[in-house]
């Protein structure tokens, strides 16, 4: 027998297979295999420890032995529901391979602890160095992920679906009401001389719902078993914001826990909008509380309205990924876009039915969201640039911005597949 890194007994390679019969080994209770996930032609599962923090990435029938090893079945089994799964039977060498690479990550019980030690600092420093570029940057506040558990234990139930149905279409009302009051709210903000306590007070409340959007994640997280790994302030050029990682997500078995977990930052904005909606439409007709709400007014239906956008990656974005248990729904979906341009019908075969008709639906809502927009920023662009150095002036700066853009986007797609 040999013994793998974490203290489990496997047999040496052509060893008689009746080990099988009696080994009945299970993964440790802190860690969970996730749903299946299309990713392009494929079909991933990620495999969580919530002990150490560390996430796997594997295909089905891994992920399908995973899920049986509870301690009770024994390998073989197992392996009966797998042969009659997949069609095929695993031999002594395949198991041997997985429990292999089940005990080097320190995911069998019991496991080493000196193991999970290395493999959560390696997992930290991972997440430490993940997504640092001069258009990225995340700065970890320390401990404020565990603040989460106690405030989720608190305020839980305001996720209750009794609760929180009410609480987010009066949240939508009030951003209906906003949008079509804009020019009585957007008139009244600029007629107004608030002193400037009122505008550090209003930027001051934004940044807190901004913060508080974040939180609502990590608490919806903790509320269906998981738990955030880091909340701290994110630079995304140009912006600086709070952020909140919650990637235990890809765990959750219910679809519905995914989208709601994404959705939870865009609930916290809708209830936030009501306290200032009240006191807009009941509060004083002039002063500075009646400017307060309306800026907050419209700072929180745009916040609302831009993080519902499915072609930004925001939260509508992540609970459209969700909703289609799909990894990586906008670059496979023009990956995908690329291949049917290139080669017509035969280029997209390989895919799947379901991915092929999630992945043409996304091309073309993008293409309807994306190319008016378009449209809009380059007349009004234009427009702003004749009316200060002429038209053709303006066609240049419009033709040399075009190719610095092209140029950065052909740049960034190599970099990607540099490190993919």
């Amino acid at each position: 027998m040999t013994i793998a890194e974490d203290g489990t007994h496997l047999p040496p390679a052509g060893e008689n297979p009746a080990w099988l019969d009696d080994a009945r080994p299970r993964l440790r209770h802190t860690v969970r295999v996730g749903p299946a996930l299309t990713k392009g032609t494929a079909t991933v599962h990620f495999v969580a420890d919530g002990e150490t923090q560390a996430y796997l990435q594997v295909g089905p029938r891994e992920a399908f032995l995973m899920a049986c090893l509870d301690g009770e079945r024994s390998l073989a089994e197992i392996g009966v529901e797998y042969a009659t799964r997949f069609g095929r039977r695993l031999g002594d060498e395949h198991w041997r391979q997985l429990l292999g690479l089940l005990a080097s990550r320190g995911l069998l019980d019991p496991a080493d602890p000196g193991l999970l030690d290395r493999i959560r600092e390696k997992a930290a420093l991972a997440r430490r160095s993940e997504g640092r570029s001069p258009l990225l940057w995340r700065m970890p506040i320390p401990g404020a992920h565990d603040l989460v558990p106690p405030v989720a234990r608190r305020l839980g139930w305001l996720l209750r679906p009794i609760i929180a149905v009410p609480l987010a279409l009066s949240g939508l009302v009030v951003c209906a009401l906003v949008a079509l009051n804009w020019p009585a709210l957007y008139a009244s903000l600029r007629e107004a001389r608030s002193p400037w306590w009122v505008t550090a007070l209003g930027i001051l409340i934004s940044w807190a719902m901004i913060g508080l959007h974040e939180f609502g994640h990590g608490v919806a997280c903790h509320r269906y078993g998981g738990r955030p790994t880091q909340i701290g302030l994110m630079w995304r050029f140009p912006l600086i914001a709070p952020y909140c990682k919650v990637d235990d997500v890809v765990t959750f078995r219910g679809t519905s826990h995914r989208v709601a977990t994404s959705f939870a930052g865009i609930y916290v904005n809708l209830v936030a909008l009501l306290p200032f909606g009240a006191l807009w439409l009941w509060g004083p007709d002039s002063g500075w509380p009646h400017n307060l709400a309306a800026t907050l007014l419209l700072f929180g239906t745009v916040t609302v309205l831009v993080n519902l956008l499915p072609v930004l990656q925001l939260d509508g974005y992540h609970m459209l990924e969700h909703a289609t248990s799909t990894l990586g729904l906008q670059s496979e979906s023009f990956r995908f876009a690329a291949a049917f341009v290139r080669r017509g019908p035969a280029g997209v075969r390989d895919y799947p039915s379901r991915a092929r008709w999630i992945y043409a639906a996304y091309t073309g809502l993008s293409a309807a969201i994306l190319g008016p927009a378009l449209v809009l920023l380059v007349t009004v662009w234009f427009g702003t640039l004749a009316d200060l150095w002429g038209p053709t002036a303006a066609a240049l700066v419009l033709a040399a911005e075009g190719i610095l853009v092209v140029a950065f986007l052909t740049w960034a797609l190599r970099r990607r597949r540099s490190k993919g």
